[in-house]
Parts: C-alpha cells; sequence; structure tokens
C-alpha cells in the first residue's frame, strides 16, 4: 500500500470512529488480533432491541383517532391448519393496536377440525368457511376474498403472525395518501423457538426489480376496488399465484408504497417454504410464466429464464426494439490518459 492511499484510510477511519478506535484498529492489524465482529443474527437481535414498540407506543396507537378508519379484511387460506399455529394467528390479530379489522378463514381441509370452533365461533370478527375440499391455494384464497367486507384486502398465511402494529401502520399510510391501493412491508422469519431472524429489508417499489424476483412477498394489503379490477388470484399459476397477483395488481394500481418496517413474521418449519427455499420447483417453473404473462400484458418482448442458482431470481433478455440512443456518462478531471485509454478501448 502506498503513502497516499494509506493517509486516505486513516483519514478516513479518524472521521468515522475518531482517534482512539483508529489506534486500536491499527495496533490489531499490526500484531494480527482479530475483530470480534457480531453475527447477522446478533446484530438483528440488537436492531430489534434498539426498535422494539414500547409499552407507551402500544397505548398510543390504541387510543389514536384516524380520520378515515378503513375496514381491513384479512384472508387467510388454510389447509390442515395445526391448532397451534392457528392460535398464534388468530392472537397476533388480537393484539393489533388498530382494531377495524375482521379475519376471512377459508379452510380447504376435507374434514373440518373441530378444535378451531371455539376461536371462530365465540368472536364475530372471525368468518370461517368450510369448503370440504382442497381448491388449491388460490381458489381456497379466492374464497376467503368473497367473503370480505373491507375495503382493504391483507394476505396472511395459515402458520405466519403480524407484528402488533402491523393494521396501524397500513391505516396510517392510508389516512395519509389517499391515492395508495397496494401497500407492502418489510418482513423477517421465526422458527419454531419464536426466534426471529433473517430480517428482509425491501426496497422502495421498483417493478424492473419486481419482474425478476418476487421481493414484494408479505405484508400486503390491496383496496377491493383494484382486485375488482384486475380480478383475483390465477389458479393456473399454483405456486407463484401471489407474484402474478402483485405484478397484475403493480401494473393497475394508482400508488404502491412501501412501509419500511418489519411487520410480518413468516413462521420456519420443516413443511414450509421458509425452511427449504427450494422445496417447491414447480414454483419457480410457474414464475417464468408468470413473467412471460406480465409482458405481455405491458408489451415488452424478450424470453425469461433463471437468473441465478437463487431460487426465485430471473432474467429477461429483452429484444430491443427500433434503434436507441444511448448516452454516457464519463465524469474526468486532469486525466487525460485514463479518459483516452476508456474512449479508445
Amino acid at each position: 500500500m502506498n503513502i497516499k492511499n494509506l493517509y486516505q484510510k486513516i483519514s478516513y477511519y479518524l472521521k468515522r470512529y475518531g482517534f482512539f478506535k483508529t489506534l486500536k484498529k491499527c495496533f490489531k492489524r499490526i500484531f494480527g488480533i482479530s475483530e470480534n465482529r457480531m453475527t447477522n443474527l446478533e446484530q438483528y437481535k440488537k436492531w430489534m432491541e434498539n426498535n422494539k414498540l414500547s409499552e407507551e407506543a402500544i397505548k398510543k396507537q390504541k387510543q389514536y383517532k384516524f380520520e378515515n378508519n378503513p375496514l381491513i379484511s384479512i384472508v387467510v387460506p388454510m389447509y390442515n391448519t395445526k391448532e397451534l399455529f392457528f392460535k398464534e394467528l388468530v392472537e397476533s390479530l388480537q393484539k393489533q393496536t388498530y382494531s377495524n379489522w375482521e379475519l376471512c378463514l377459508a379452510d380447504g381441509s376435507k374434514e373440518e377440525n373441530n378444535a378451531l370452533r371455539k376461536y371462530y365461533e365465540k368472536d364475530k370478527t372471525l368468518k370461517y368457511k368450510s369448503l370440504n375440499e382442497n381448491k388449491g391455494i388460490s381458489e381456497n384464497t379466492n374464497e376467503a376474498i368473497k367473503m370480505t367486507t373491507g375495503e382493504y384486502i391483507g394476505f396472511l398465511d395459515h402458520d405466519d403472525l403480524l407484528k402488533e402494529d402491523a393494521l396501524f401502520e397500513c391505516v396510517k399510510t392510508i389516512n395519509e395518501n389517499v391515492e395508495v391501493d397496494f401497500i407492502y412491508t418489510d418482513e423477517d422469519k421465526i422458527d419454531e423457538n419464536y426466534q426471529r431472524f433473517e430480517p428482509y429489508f425491501k426496497p422502495d417499489f421498483s417493478p424492473e426489480t419486481l419482474e425478476c424476483n418476487n421481493y414484494i412477498t408479505h405484508f400486503v394489503v390491496v383496496k377491493k376496488e383494484l382486485i375488482n379490477k384486475v380480478g383475483m388470484l390465477d389458479s393456473k399459476f399454483n405456486g407463484a399465484q401471489d407474484f402474478d397477483f402483485v405484478l397484475r395488481a403493480t401494473e393497475k394500481a394508482n400508488k404502491v408504497i412501501h412501509i419500511p418496517k418489519v411487520l410480518y413474521h413468516w413462521r420456519v418449519h420443516k413443511n414450509s417454504t421458509a425452511y427449504i427455499a427450494d422445496s417447491k420447483p414447480y414454483a419457480y417453473e410457474a414464475g417464468i410464466k408468470v413473467i412471460e404473462e406480465h409482458l405481455k400484458r405491458i408489451k415488452k418482448k424478450g424470453t425469461v429464464e433463471y437468473g441465478q442458482d437463487v431460487p426465485g431470481i430471473y432474467k429477461i433478455n429483452f429484444e430491443v426494439m427500433g434503434n436507441p440512443k444511448v448516452s454516457i456518462l464519463i465524469p474526468n478531471k486532469d486525466n487525460i490518459k485514463f479518459l483516452k485509454k476508456c474512449i479508445n478501448y
């Protein structure tokens, strides 16, 4: 490392860490002492502690009066749902700091689970319908949507959980943005020991990114008017039905808003997609068809293929239409040698 680079590095550390921390880092580097860095899980635990919703904040949210208090209908497709998962799902809604909601449950199990009756029979905010057959994830969800009476529809899996302020934050967003008709949030995963991990801090809405990866996933709240416009879930894309719906909905949405807060907990267990990302290869095959249909709708031409070894990532090879001009910007000052090499390369 030359003197100039060394000087720049030391200046950077002094500005960022101050004199004593910089000196400490220098000694560690000289004597080969490795730094004790926190693991991702440790960092997330610290982040959760720093961003924990206080009891005072919970109380204030429960007492808060919105100008617009829309009914939020949460739709849940059920299939052989475990009682514990169902109980915890219901409790996560009952703990919400926003109270104007209903839970619409469409059960595709062959037989109704009588153990669940005690939850939905005594609570009028829970609407339960036994389908007596498994119509698949899309049609089961659609049956739940048909039960809704709310102005906005939220989508929740039968074994996942919502943070207590999830609906409050959505309604706050609705009140602050009159035109919003599609909302999504950040999420993380939760294991069988209730350990939260792998936070997913998502970007704001990016149609180009969404075309190559369904980064939106959970938690999604959509205005019912928008669903009426674009249609419900399509069973021909089962496995990637949520990806198809999200693309169709965002294509027609007036305004898409991302709430940069972890409000959804995706449960990880041995039977869940969250446990093994490629446990359902048919879902990723369906994803290619979803994007192909999307390209047709927006009148773009291109071929779709798997983009990386990571499941759920796709690559679109767009056809170049016409002969568009490309402008290249090269920031440069007093360095003709490198500029000349760049231009002549």
